[in-house]
């Protein structure tokens, strides 16, 4: 099925588009239940997972490759390919750029013949920290604010060009191996653990949803992230409650209550313990 850069913007709603015009678009993909059968486009693709995990499939390999938030794939045109979220709240920004927008590219930043050269089947690099960024950057303020809107072309356009510098300057990552399993599986977990920050995760239920050992569990988590799950628990109910503070005038009491623990008291020792900081001082100092 092919899936054009037209249809593909006539299809989109006005929440999905980051950036629009006749050579480039940029969407918003994912949700629950994620799942895009087979297809092809006739421009180039740049997938960048932001949230969780892709189980990513093309014609040119026999077993599926996992696309986790390190990581992006570079799809050439015309070349079919399937993409699946494995559990809910997976989201994506995915890039496509025609011929004509990189040609244009090329005009005023130098010959592509390396990123070419690269590109003769659906490729994986690593996201940098500008990426990174760009890509935060691109998904932020308030979608009918005409200020953002503006500024996310040019974001859009600034997120493509590193891309690209990244593709020239560095060598393509290996489709799947053991290591990015297991990065896929923690970016996964912590994925499930944003979803569900406000309910008591205890080792058992994450390990008998992700198929593993408490041992195996808490190793690997650790050894990707430096810090423990609980240790990541506390912070994901820290942050939401510290914006909860600083974008509401809810009771600290009430907001305790949103992310999963039993006063405001109760809160107020988990950040001060971990953050260094009340929920006072939180709300007074704003948004971080």
């Amino acid at each position: 099925m092919l899936r054009s850069i037209q249809t593909l913007r006539n299809t989109s709603s006005d929440a999905q588009i980051l950036a629009a015009d006749d050579d480039q678009l940029a969407l918003i993909g994912g949700g629950d239940n994620y799942y895009m059968p087979w297809h092809w486009h006739d421009c180039l693709m740049i997938l960048l997972p932001r949230v969780g995990v892709v189980d990513f499939r093309d014609e040119t390999r026999k077993t599926p490759a996992w696309l986790s938030e390190d990581r992006f794939v570079v799809v050439p045109k015309n070349l079919s390919h399937q993409t699946t979220a494995p559990r809910r709240g997976h989201e994506h920004l995915a890039i496509y750029a025609t011929d004509d927008q990189l040609a244009g590219m090329a005009t005023r930043l130098g010959s592509l013949n390396r990123v070419r050269t690269k590109l003769k089947a659906p490729t994986f690099f690593a996201v940098s920290r500008e990426m990174r960024s760009l890509l935060g950057l691109c998904q932020a303020g308030a979608p009918d604010n005409l200020a953002a809107q503006s500024a996310r072309s040019h974001l859009v356009a600034a997120l493509l060009i590193n891309c690209l510098s990244q593709i020239e300057r560095n060598d393509p990552l290996p489709a799947s191996t053991s290591g990015s399993h297991g990065d896929a599986l923690v970016s996964e977990m912590k994925c499930f653990i944003r979803n569900n920050a406000a309910s008591d995760l205890s080792l058992d239920l994450i390990g008998a949803t992700f198929g593993l050992s408490r041992r195996h569990l808490t190793r690997l988590f650790r050894e990707k992230t430096g810090v423990t799950i609980g240790e990541f628990h506390e912070q994901e109910r820290i942050a939401r409650a510290r914006l909860l503070l600083t974008t509401t005038d809810l009771p600290v009491g009430e907001i305790a209550w949103r992310v999963g623990l039993e006063s405001g008291s109760a809160l107020a020792r988990m950040m001060r313990r971990v953050a260094g900081i009340s929920p006072t001082a939180a709300r007074r100092h704003g948004p971080i």
